[in-house]
């Protein structure tokens, strides 16, 4: 089923997602269930995993990551992290904007740590910008800023503006295995390129949040929080379940193990591939 996009969507949400009917039995979260984030914290920006298996999520006020008993713990310092992402390389990538208290410029431009986001050290070599999307994967690296421009390079040190990329980059998924392959979501839909950003060709009308797990298992959740899987790069999707809520961030570990957050500052897990959350 193709995702239709609704003028009440997208005036509905500042990320600018589409909603979207499915069909078949979805089960969303209870209004108590999953890790809930501290008022000061509540607006995710993204989720990362680090080399040792553990989440770090990305706020407004600082970076958390969950522990096994149930609870959330501040991460390094207090910074307002727009955009998060981790390198095939286990190093964790940040941009945004300095903590309150802090003397760093503003914005904080690109920044990289190798302590699973302890520290970070500035990039230098990028321009000092605000990042929103940043993503990563097979040797090619990818940041979309505030003004929605896309950068790539073949790593950190070496992004470059793609002028040719299109207008409105909401998120984008790079391809497993394949760096320069990519599909993006834009305020009009997916497009994709597969030549690292230089060209661009329409796949459809879906509207969402990405996140590309293996070649055959691209996901996407839009406005309404529905999320559905491809397994051909996005021509064509199979619902799944929904998270109940519109969405902040999605990250898919796994076919089967899928971790997002919603505007509401609750982190909620998949272990079926999308289909059940809690």
């Amino acid at each position: 089923m193709r995702w239709k996009i609704t003028a009440a969507a997208l005036v509905a949400l500042p990320i600018l997602l589409a909603a979207c009917g499915s069909s078949g039995t979805t089960t969303a979260p209870s209004a108590t269930t999953g890790l809930v984030l501290p008022p000061d914290a509540a607006h995710v920006h993204g989720i990362a995993r680090t080399r040792g298996g553990d989440l770090r999520i990305g706020t407004h006020a600082g970076l958390f990551a969950p522990s096994a008993d149930g609870t959330l713990a501040r991460v390094g310092d207090a910074a307002d992290y727009m955009g998060l992402a981790a390198l095939p390389t286990g190093a964790l990538l940040s941009s945004g904007h300095p903590a309150p208290d802090s003397t760093e410029p503003n914005p904080l431009g690109l920044r990289t740590s190798s302590d699973d986001g302890v520290t970070w050290t500035a990039i230098p070599q990028v321009p000092r910008d605000d990042y929103h999307v940043i993503k990563a994967g097979a040797g090619r690296v990818y940041a979309v800023n505030s003004d929605a421009a896309l950068y790539a390079g073949s790593a950190p040190t070496a992004l470059a503006r793609i002028a040719s990329a299109p207008r409105a980059l909401i998120d984008l998924a790079v391809e497993p295995g394949r760096g320069t392959s990519l599909v993006a979501s834009t305020q009009t839909g997916l497009v994709r390129s597969r030549d690292g950003g230089r060209t661009w060709t329409n796949v459809g009308n879906e509207i969402g949040l990405l996140s590309w797990v293996r070649p055959d298992a691209l996901f996407i959740v839009d406005a309404m929080g529905d999320v559905s899987v491809s397994a051909d790069g996005g021509e064509s999707w199979s619902p799944r379940g929904t998270l109940g809520a519109a969405p902040a961030a999605l990250l898919a570990i796994s076919r089967r193990e899928v971790v997002a957050a919603d505007h509401d500052g609750r982190l909620l897990q998949s272990a079926d591939g999308a289909r059940t959350w809690s």
